[in-house]
């Protein structure tokens, strides 16, 4: 069965399978267009404005068959008014198992090396990865104290995917980390079995692809890696 990807904006990709649309990270931009008829189910993995924004709960008006997968940090910041019949919050390393039309969503979370949680998905024969903030945030301005622990941290984390198959990664690509701004995605890459990886959190600069392909490091898993240009972008996986 194949799936259908699309860039929204920063890190907010939409998945569609054939009964059910998979939204990561909203942040703004425009959704693709689907039908009603599908199961739709709303992931965010921390309550940073450029991952969760409250709009989300006005989706039901257009879908009446929505779920919302939230991080736990996250409930403090859900208005009020928001629908409470299927929404689930998830703290870290927490798994959750929930009927999907004709099959199964089953959810494992990772903890993020900033706030809340990545995800993994499994449903329809597919695994799904969206980071979130789960990165390996080194910055020149940290101690090297600070800067070992986000090493040990994210390579602990990225570290429970190895031997898991995953068909598509949501992984950060951020250019403020200067000159290490592709560790993260490049120890994710040579760690795990990754079908395609999508760079995301690049800050609009979508030059960034370039230079990664220009990275020694990156020979071995370049044609892996999704190339993005522009909001709105969709990309056709089997």
């Amino acid at each position: 069965m194949s799936m259908k990807v699309t860039y929204i904006q920063h890190s907010g990709f939409a998945v569609e399978m054939e009964d059910k649309v998979l939204i990561f990270d909203y942040y703004r931009g425009e959704l693709p267009a689907f039908g009603r008829d599908r199961d739709v189910y709303v992931f965010v993995s921390h309550k940073h404005y450029d991952h969760y924004q409250r709009s989300i709960f006005t989706w039901t008006g257009k879908f009446p068959r929505i779920t919302y997968i939230l991080s736990s940090d996250v409930e403090e910041a859900v208005p009020s008014s928001a629908p409470k019949d299927n929404m689930y919050f998830m703290e870290p390393g927490e798994t959750l198992q929930i009927k999907a039309g004709e099959s199964e969503l089953l959810i494992e979370t990772l903890r993020s090396t900033d706030e809340g949680v990545a995800f993994v998905v499994k449903t329809a024969g597919h695994t799904i990865y969206h980071a979130g903030d789960l990165n390996w945030w080194h910055w020149e301005e940290e101690t090297d104290t600070y800067n070992r622990f986000m090493k040990e941290a994210y390579q602990k984390e990225i570290g429970m995917l190895e031997g898991m198959h995953i068909d598509a990664a949501f992984v950060p690509l951020d250019p403020r980390l200067d000159r290490e701004y592709y560790w993260g995605l490049d120890w994710f890459m040579r760690h795990t079995d990754t079908d395609v990886v999508f760079p995301m959190h690049m800050q609009d600069q979508y030059d960034l692809y370039d230079r990664l392909m220009e990275e020694e490091s990156a020979l071995d898993y370049k044609t892996r890696v999704a190339h993005i240009t522009r909001e709105g972008q969709s990309f056709e996986l089997d």
